[in-house]
């Protein structure tokens, strides 16, 4: 098979680039269309010392902004919420005002998902007015404690992701991006819920084996195809863009 040099084309603003994806989203009967945001060394793993932040630039933190600045909603891990924090979601108000403009609330929904109530109700992400939040639990898990954030329980019989994106679908929730984690991203794959996956590859290697690959859990059922979008650069880091 011959192969083809990438030639980049003209630089163009993340926010341009990114527009066409809600443009072209095949959202089903009954979920949101699912993109996933991640982030890869070269010898792929998926986070440095515990964390993802500490792997990406400035360039992938744009990425990152602007994929929620489309999104319906963020779908965030309980263990990546106690890792990485989280606050307010789109905290630039030229990012909410053009989210205004294009028809999108304000803010998008934080959506958690937890099968407990391993929820660390101190974290940024709760302590914010203006950002609503669903959380999804068990039925067992009780009622979240007071936090300036607005929080909506739901307590699901069955706490999967597909249970969840069902209920989203029915709250009017199109464009989900899922910042889940690698154990949440394999959970979404196996189950046929992810549709898109955005992967920076970032120049480092680190031969760490005990940090998790963009997938963790175990192998898959059937293994994951993808299409290849696009393939865009940014000083030295590749960000991939590919279809499930």
């Amino acid at each position: 098979m011959p192969l083809s040099r990438l030639v980049p084309e003209e630089p163009r603003p993340v926010h341009e680039l990114l527009a066409e994806v809600r443009r072209t989203a095949r959202v089903p009967d009954d979920r949101p269309f699912v993109f996933a945001n991640m982030i890869s060394t070269a010898d792929g793993r998926a986070a440095r010392e515990g964390r993802t932040h500490t792997l990406g630039t400035d360039a992938d933190l744009e990425v990152l902004l602007e994929l929620r600045a489309i999104a319906d909603a963020v779908l965030i891990g309980t263990n990546t919420l106690k890792v990485e924090g989280y606050d307010r979601l789109v905290k630039s108000a030229e990012r909410r005002a053009r989210r205004q403009a294009a028809g999108l609330a304000a803010d998008p929904v934080a959506v958690v998902l937890t099968r407990g109530a391993d929820v660390r109700w101190e974290v940024g992400l709760f302590q914010a007015p203006e950002q609503p939040v669903l959380v999804y639990t068990g039925p067992e898990a009780g009622p979240p404690p007071p936090t300036p954030a607005p929080v909506e329980h739901i307590p699901l019989e069955h706490p999967t992701p597909a249970a969840a994106l069902h209920d989203l679908h029915a709250r009017g929730i199109g464009a989900l991006l899922t910042e889940g984690g690698p154990t949440l991203l394999r959970a979404l794959v196996a189950d046929g819920l992810a549709d898109e996956l955005f992967l920076t590859i970032v120049p480092l290697l680190t031969g760490d084996a005990t940090e998790p690959n963009i997938l963790a859990g175990g192998i898959l059922p059937e293994p994951g195809q993808l299409q290849l979008v696009w393939t865009l650069s940014a000083g030295p880091e590749l960000f991939l863009r590919y279809r499930l």
